[in-house]
């Protein structure tokens, strides 16, 4: 069996050929039992040092994806496989939810193999740190503000509503979810007692035409929404501050840092996370009037792959 240690992704030109032979050999070193995991670092270390060292990383990607015996076994994986569900369906395999069960129902064992490793990867933990951020924050808030109203922007399936302790100090949870499939995932998973009342209105809507001020002592955005731009993103920050109570907070997650695999994202998973610096999230503030804010924090989440800002409205 070839010794995976001895590859080298060092800088230089791949040619196609070679670059297959190369894909060749991790798929045969994939399929030998236990071998999953080495043979997945070993092609995230090559599509990080390709896209690194390339001047034209879209045909690469190209040649990466479309490598027959490769894009095989990837769909093995129950992540890539599910790649274009949404954002939400994707998350619940990454948490181990129950809703997720019948996607991984007939997963090979190389499968479940990679699956072992890529719901481990940093930006797989991102994810669920972030989850739980979201369930935390509020927990903090319900027990400060005697039936606290809590509002999710882009609020996904709401999974972090399972992990709340203290659901009976609810007064009312309010969601915005867009997409109809995820409103009825969302309602069908929600955790006993807790009922919630859904807008119906898209986040541009909510942007441009908010609620009347003083409504919320919690706003979530747990992710920029796709495709906006970051002015735009900025537009609806502003008008969810703009709808707090006095002393209520707004919690704002973005991704941070690039993650190792983030090469390996773009080729296998195809949506790339935008990922944020500091000052970047900072520009995601800018509708917020600083003389509104009795407190204003922006920083990284422990590992840098998520940012993270949390502002408090003046009492």
């Amino acid at each position: 069996m070839h010794d995976n240690t001895t590859s080298s992704y060092s800088p230089r030109h791949w040619e196609e050929a070679e670059l297959n032979q190369e894909l060749d050999r991790m798929v045969e070193l994939a399929w030998e039992p236990g071998w999953a995991p080495a043979a997945l670092g070993a092609l995230i270390r090559l599509c990080a040092a390709m896209r690194q060292n390339t001047q034209d990383w879209m045909r690469v990607r190209h040649l990466l994806r479309s490598h027959p015996t490769m894009r095989r076994l990837m769909r093995e994986d129950p992540l890539v496989f599910h790649t274009s569900r949404p954002l939400a369906v994707r998350l619940d395999l990454l948490l181990g939810h129950p809703a997720a069960q019948p996607l991984l129902d007939d997963t090979s064992r190389a499968g479940r193999d990679l699956f072992a490793v890529t719901r481990t990867l940093p930006w797989a933990n991102a994810l669920r740190d972030r989850h739980a951020l979201l369930a935390r924050m509020v927990d903090a808030v319900a027990a400060d503000v005697p039936d606290a109203s809590i509002l999710t922007l882009g609020a996904g399936h709401l999974r972090e509503a399972g992990e709340v302790t203290r659901l009976g100090r609810i007064g009312r949870w309010v969601v915005l979810e867009e997409d109809p499939e995820q409103r009825q995932a969302l309602r069908q998973g929600l955790p006993q007692g807790l009922s919630l009342q859904m807008l119906r209105c898209s986040l541009r809507s909510f942007a441009r035409r908010s609620y009347g001020r003083g409504c919320f002592d919690l706003i979530c955005i747990p992710r920029p929404p796709l495709f906006w731009t970051p002015s735009a993103t900025a537009e609806l920050v502003g008008a969810a501050f703009r709808v707090l109570r006095p002393g209520g907070r707004l919690l704002l997650c973005a991704p941070g840092a690039p993650v190792p695999e983030a090469a390996w994202i773009d080729a296998y998973l195809e949506r790339t996370p935008r990922w944020t610096t500091q000052r970047e999230m900072e520009s995601l503030l800018a509708m917020v009037e600083p003389e509104e804010c009795a407190s204003r924090q922006v920083f990284p989440s422990v590992d840098g792959h998520m940012m993270q800002a949390i502002l408090r409205r003046r009492t």
